[in-house]
């Protein structure tokens, strides 16, 4: 646990904001979160997890990218430049990189974007293009994925209101990538997670999930955000923590039915 700096805290539309922190954290992977409290406040008392989102030149810093809707959010939304924040992490297990950039595909619902951005941005330039299959309700939503096309990932939207790009959910847009060779990382909401992991069961593609729970402590020791798991052939059933064992998990091992 640290003192943190905030140096910006742009709003990026809507609901959404991108604060950067000035921050000594280290040993950060794509994928992993940090749990954020506004310095001195004690409502809200705990503190929010968030995604990093990308990580500043140097590492003198991370950017989180959150969408207010609480308290707690809205408290972020109101620091200006200079303020502090309490930060723990970065914590959790992340998304390992792969070695071919063309055969990754990030799959997204609006705020759940958030932990791709570094990921995509750290494979610029290496080859072939990954690919972000991104779902939104409204265009507002699709401001979030400008920072992707400019570091060279190549973007397809769908929106429920058929705003932008074509009419549909996210999942609409998946049969033509599901190949062989190809992987799958998916971060969203649990309606897409869980039939994202069946399209990608079904035709036998890797995919890797990054679960969202509500969270109290970030570290496995309140157990708030635990979640059925596949048991090992001498254990009747089992359950992983999202924060400590997660929040990625390989698909496969997620107990899909308990939820």
């Amino acid at each position: 646990m640290s003192n943190a700096t905030v140096i910006y805290n742009e709003h990026v539309g809507g609901p959404f904001f991108r604060m950067a922190l000035r921050w000594k954290g280290r040993g950060f992977r794509p994928g992993q979160f940090v749990m954020v409290r506004v310095s001195g406040a004690l409502d809200p008392l705990l503190r929010r997890p968030f995604g990093i989102y990308d990580v500043l030149g140097g590492r003198k810093g991370i950017e989180i990218l959150y969408k207010v809707v609480g308290r707690g959010t809205g408290m972020l939304s109101e620091l200006d430049p200079g303020d502090r924040v309490d930060v723990l992490g970065p914590l959790g297990n992340g998304f390992p990189m792969v070695r071919d950039p063309g055969s990754l595909v990030m799959v997204a619902g609006g705020i759940g974007v958030a932990p791709f951005f570094w990921l995509a941005k750290g494979m610029a330039g290496k080859g072939r293009r990954p690919v972000l299959l991104y779902g939104a309700r409204t265009k507002e939503e699709v401001r979030l994925v400008r920072p992707f096309r400019a570091v060279g990932v190549r973007v397809r939207v769908t929106t429920e209101d058929g705003s932008v790009g074509s009419r549909g959910l996210v999942t609409d847009l998946l049969d033509r990538e599901l190949v062989e060779g190809r992987t799958v990382y998916a971060c969203g909401p649990l309606g897409m997670l869980m039939a994202v992991s069946e399209a990608a069961r079904r035709r036998g593609v890797k995919c890797l999930v990054s679960l969202e729970r509500a969270m109290a402590c970030g570290i496995g020791v309140c157990l708030g955000c635990a979640v059925k798991t596949r048991p090992h052939p001498q254990e009747q059933k089992h359950y992983s923590m999202v924060c400590s064992d997660g929040p990625v998990f390989a698909s496969e091992e997620i107990d899909w039915d308990s939820f």
